[in-house]
């Protein structure tokens, strides 16, 4: 199992993930105290919630998703928003926070 500090994990992340993904374990550190754990994804892992959260769920604490996640294809399919002519967007973003959007 290999061990790295929060800079190291920041710097090198994707070399971690190669490292995770050939089905190591990385331990995240700070100040030398374990603080996070990548592992390798398992799909069934994924299909139900960990035991916690499902604790959580029970209580009301947390809501569970309602759906499976964002639709990529839809999303880009979706039209571009345009300003008129001679309109910054700048001026659009202050006017519409002054509005209280």
């Amino acid at each position: 199992m290999l061990t790295a500090n929060v800079a190291t994990a920041k710097n090198e992340l994707s070399r971690l993930l190669r490292r995770v993904k050939r089905g190591e374990r990385v331990i995240i550190t700070e100040r030398n105290h374990p603080i996070a754990q990548l592992q390798p994804f398992s799909a069934t892992e994924g299909d139900a919630p960990s035991p916690g959260l499902a604790a959580l769920y029970e209580a009301g604490v947390l809501t569970p998703p309602a759906s499976a996640g964002l639709d990529v294809a839809a999303f880009l399919a979706l039209p571009e928003a345009t300003l008129p002519e001679g309109h910054a967007l700048s001026a659009a973003i202050l006017a519409e926070r002054e509005e209280g959007r």
